[in-house]
């Protein structure tokens, strides 16, 4: 185990180990330790090292300063080999939060950021590290889960995610569907109600051009998003909203000078708290627009692939396509003929969704009606993800739950006038395709879910394609991960 004490920022990380921050000048013996648990695909070292967009991470500065003695641990996340589920994370962080408590004669509270929201809630609740802990604070995690994870393992996505590696436990995990089982088992639990919980969020979407922007602007068909949560995911039922910041992103959240300040009344007591909430929560919206066109698929070497799409009038809009290689060739090619090229390509962080990917922004302010044609081209074997999120009031809603009994129905709602077919595609945890079927209809279309043994996550790709209620072609995609039980 490493010297406890010292921060050794440049140290090699390894899963298992928990070190102290600097010693405060003055600690007020009566102030927990702050245990810190980071993200999907992070270290301890994002609390006091560089962050994507803000340079240095002030938090633990900020927590010393404030007279608390922080605490670091190490997950399984560490060792850059990929992101663990919250089982995993869970067990481990269980035997950890013990032997700190332990260390120190007291209880612990504890600040997570984005997945290390769900590893605490497996580790006290599930793996019974609850005594060990008094108060829990979240910041930006995602306990419903995401669409960007579920966009992660559907149909089109599943070539850019094998080339680049991304497949992982921890990923899976955050799927919508997977969280929904997780909610189920978890908030009615005998040990939720031993600690305290309060969670917190933001609503920006980062920098223009960035994997955030990226993310905010897919996220944004089902609400505010901090670029990689939506909002309505970060709250627990059971906790207390302590705010959400439009000027803060996914990112920018678990800095120390941006939040510590704001909690520490909060913080400096381990004892249970009343987290009753005045009014409502904010909730998934149980009926959806399907606002986004998807494509994707492999790119062999010097082999072409094109595809076309349908906007059914003029609208703003976000078009952007997620490759392999920084060196993809594409472009677009209007209604009219304009072709539009690419900004320049933005490398994605490795430890989000499509980690290691290359982001080709288009720099689109009004996209025109009509059938538009994407190409592309590459000199290697590649892989690509197109998404165009059109801003405009969608031909179709859907609404499929996140958890839905075996031969449920799938429920497409149009105009009454809209004519379209639906192609729906089902993969399972491998990201094979399991069954396929076709459906036509006028205003509302109706799929049934097939008969699958195995309880568990599936994500949804369905393809739409039609006539609105004024004769104008139109394309979509909704991408959904459902929990499938007997």
């Amino acid at each position: 185990m490493t010297e406890k004490g010292v921060i050794l920022i440049n140290r090699q990380t390894a899963p298992g180990e928990w070190f102290l921050g600097e010693a405060p000048l003055t600690r007020n013996p009566s102030y927990p330790p702050i245990v810190f648990v980071q993200g999907r695909n992070s270290s301890a070292n994002s609390w006091f090292g560089e962050t994507i967009y803000y340079g240095i991470n002030d938090m633990e500065r900020v927590a010393r300063d404030a007279g608390y003695q922080s605490v670091f641990v190490e997950l399984y996340d560490s060792d850059g080999s990929g992101s663990r589920n919250q089982w995993d994370n869970g067990k481990l962080l269980s035997g950890l939060l013990k032997e700190i408590s332990t260390h120190f004669g007291q209880k612990v509270n504890i600040i997570a950021h984005s997945k290390g929201g769900i590893d605490t809630q497996a580790a006290l609740i599930h793996y019974e590290a609850h005594p060990y802990a008094g108060r829990v604070f979240t910041l930006s995690a995602p306990h419903s889960g995401s669409h960007l994870a579920d966009l992660s393992f559907s149909w089109y996505a599943a070539w850019l995610a094998d080339l680049l590696g991304q497949n992982d436990d921890g990923t899976f995990s955050l799927q919508t569907g997977e969280m929904a089982y997780f909610r189920k088992i978890t908030d009615k639990h005998q040990n939720t109600a031993k600690n305290s919980y309060f969670t917190a969020a933001g609503a920006s979407h980062g920098p223009k051009f960035s994997s955030l922007s990226l993310g905010g602007a897919y996220l944004s068909s089902y609400g505010e998003n901090d670029g990689l949560v939506n909002v309505w995911s970060t709250v627990l039922s059971y906790g207390r909203h302590l705010f959400t910041d439009p000027a803060l992103d996914h990112d920018s959240v678990r800095i120390g000078s941006r939040f510590f300040s704001r909690v520490e009344p909060l913080i400096k007591s381990t004892e249970l708290s009343s987290t009753q909430m005045k009014g409502p929560l904010p909730a998934e919206p149980l009926e959806m627009e399907a606002n986004h066109i998807i494509r994707g698929g492999p790119l062999p070497a010097s082999q072409p692939a094109k595809h076309s799409f349908a906007i059914e009038e003029k609208a703003k809009g976000d078009f952007f396509v997620l490759s392999a290689s920084r060196d993809t060739r594409l472009s677009l090619l209007s209604p009219t003929g304009m072709s539009v090229q690419p900004e320049k390509p933005i490398a994605i962080p490795s430890h989000t969704y499509f980690g290691g990917a290359w982001l080709h922004p288009f720099n689109i302010d009004e996209a025109e009606e009509g059938i538009w044609e994407l190409s592309l081209q590459s000199i290697t074997n590649d892989a690509y993800l197109f998404i165009a999120n059109i801003q405009l009031p969608s031909p179709v809603q859907h609404a499929l739950p996140a958890m839905m009994k075996k031969g449920s129905p799938l429920q497409i709602q149009g105009n009454q006038k809209a004519k379209y077919t639906c192609q729906w595609r089902i993969t399972d945890r491998s990201r094979a395709l399991i069954h396929t079927f076709i459906t036509q209809a006028q205003g509302q279309t109706l799929g049934y879910l097939p008969t699958i043994t195995k309880e568990g996550t599936y994500t949804i790709t369905a393809d739409i394609e039609g006539v609105n209620e004024h004769g104008k072609a139109f394309n979509r995609t909704i991408v959904r991960s459902v929990y499938l039980f007997a």
